[in-house]
């Protein structure tokens, strides 16, 4: 769970854009879909049957196939999901899940903020308003979150409020935080 200061706001979460889905549901739906028409197919036509005493077998694989392609569809959609850049008028706290069980969660402070590039690769990134956003820190860090939509936004909210004087910003270690 991710706590905020008492006085933080969230400006903006930011997730991937819903293009990333396209190649990857492809695949998934012809990886659903060919081997349930093979065996259709074989059940049409004999010559392409199987043999009769193999089918409970295949049947299990089948089950077994779809379990391994339904996982994978599950762990692609929590990896999209818990992928997240939180912007608040304080920090950005960059949330990367790398696995199931396996996440790492970065806060940068608005104050250390240094550059905010911008990069829309291409025709279809201009048309449907998605690009990378890459923020450099004063320690030299890059920090980078790609297929973002509306990236200009953020880019705005991310260089005003870290030009923004910081006085009521808790720093040290005994500060007030609340759960968010």
């Amino acid at each position: 769970m991710i706590k905020l200061y008492p006085t933080e706001i969230v400006l903006l979460v930011i997730r991937r854009h819903w293009i990333v889905f396209v190649a990857p549901m492809i695949g998934f739906v012809i990886a659903l879909v060919a081997p349930a028409a093979l065996l259709i197919a074989s059940a049409v036509i004999p010559a392409l049957g199987v043999v009769a005493e193999f089918a409970p077998f295949w049947r299990f694989f089948y089950a077994c196939y779809l379990l391994a392609v339904l996982f994978a569809m599950l762990e692609f959609w929590v990896k999209y999901y818990l992928d997240a850049w939180i912007i608040t008028d304080q920090r950005i706290i960059a949330i990367e899940q790398h696995g199931l069980f396996h996440r790492s969660i970065t806060e940068i402070a608005m104050e250390r903020v240094q550059d905010v590039t911008i990069v829309v690769p291409g025709l279809l990134a201009t048309f449907l308003g998605f690009g990378t956003i890459t923020v450099q820190t004063a320690s030299e860090s890059r920090y980078t979150i790609r297929h973002v939509p509306d990236c200009y936004r953020a880019k705005d909210l991310i260089l005003k409020h870290s030009r923004t004087p910081r006085t009521d910003v808790p720093h040290e270690p005994n500060a007030q935080i609340m759960g968010g």
